[in-house]
């Protein structure tokens, strides 16, 4: 599946602020970047922590996590969405349609997997 299908529809979303597809090894394999937000930066600062958390979910028992979802002080919202061949970063203003982003995001790894 080609990289930029992946996220084509969750950026229809309203509030969709910009998103990176990476690989297992945390490599930036796609990016949409947004003015406001440093893409490149976020995802790869995010994908270490979601990564982290994988392997403490296994430690501790659980299988391991298939996604991250977070808030800030302001409403912008971030997910990270993952299969076994790829994670989604995709940012979100505090006016978008969350429910909706997620379905995508669930779909495209669906298609991806």
């Amino acid at each position: 599946m080609r990289l930029e299908k992946m996220i084509k529809n969750i950026k229809n979303v309203n509030g969709y602020a910009g998103s990176s597809i990476l690989n297992n090894e945390g490599e930036i394999l796609y990016i949409d970047e947004s003015r406001s937000i440093d893409i490149a930066f976020a995802s790869s600062l995010f994908n270490d922590t979601f990564r982290a958390l994988k392997s403490a979910s296994v430690d501790v028992g659980f299988s391991r996590l298939i996604r991250l979802e977070g808030e800030t002080k302001e409403g912008m919202i971030f997910l990270i969405y993952s299969n076994s061949r790829h994670t989604i970063f995709s940012v979100f203003n505090p006016e978008c349609n969350i429910s909706l982003a997620k379905i995508m995001l669930i779909q495209s790894l669906k298609r991806d997997a």
